[in-house]
């Protein structure tokens, strides 16, 4: 841990967008210039005594602004109060810390992202656009409704933009009017992907879909250095 980890900066909210009923997109302008890597998170409140953890949401911007992506949780007043801040007021933020990072690309890349586990996963992939990587790409992502695919329009622009880019969206709950993959996430992965040994998976979610993801991708081949979640 460097000692960096632990300073305390104020965060002003620039804007409050909201994404989806019950998950919010904040952008947060720092009093100073933060360095992040795709891939970090940061701890985010009121203040320095009850600091949650959310990822970064993006690849370092050009404006200096920090996204992120956040659901709200039954019953949590904290929650609830982070949902009522408005633009123009201030957070206090510890980090950015390290969670994950993208390694070089020699094989193909799956990113599987259950609900706002998108934002991390979309870090990665917007810095996998900044480093030029043409391998190819599949980015699965697992929501329960179609509501909660709060970037869908992006991604299908992206990969009508990029060749090498193929995205999968999956509905496990509200699938009456949806039109493409249902069920988990990960067992559309190992549908198309029966085997993951020559593949490197990028992973967030959920902890009981990570838990259980995990297990299916090494059994369906994917070496345990491959995987980062």
């Amino acid at each position: 841990m460097s000692s960096t980890d632990n300073i305390t900066h104020v965060m002003k909210v620039v804007q409050v967008n909201i994404l989806a009923p019950q998950i919010i997109q904040l952008l947060l302008k720092p009093e100073h210039p933060i360095a992040y890597t795709s891939g970090d998170y940061i701890m985010l409140g009121f203040d320095t005594e009850e600091l949650k953890p959310f990822s970064i949401a993006n690849a370092p911007r050009e404006d200096g602004l920090i996204e992120c992506h956040i659901r709200k949780q039954a019953d949590s007043e904290w929650m609830k109060k982070l949902f009522a801040i408005k633009a123009g007021e201030t957070l206090v933020m510890q980090g950015p810390k390290a969670q994950m990072s993208l390694k070089p690309a020699h094989e193909a890349i799956i990113f599987v992202a259950g609900g706002t586990g998108f934002a991390p996963m979309r870090a990665l992939l917007v810095e996998s656009l900044r480093q030029n990587i043409q391998v190819p790409i599949t980015f699965y992502w697992g929501a329960r409704s179609p509501q909660e695919l709060y970037m869908h329009d992006w991604l299908i622009d992206l990969t009508q933009k990029e060749g090498h880019i193929e995205y999968v969206p999956v509905i496990s709950d509200e699938t009456e009017q949806w039109q493409g993959e249902t069920g988990l996430v990960h067992q559309t992965v190992l549908k198309q992907h029966p085997s993951l040994t020559h593949a490197t998976v990028y992973m967030c979610g959920p902890w009981p879909m990570i838990q259980v993801a995990k297990q299916a991708f090494l059994d369906a081949g994917l070496p345990e250095e491959k995987l980062t979640h």
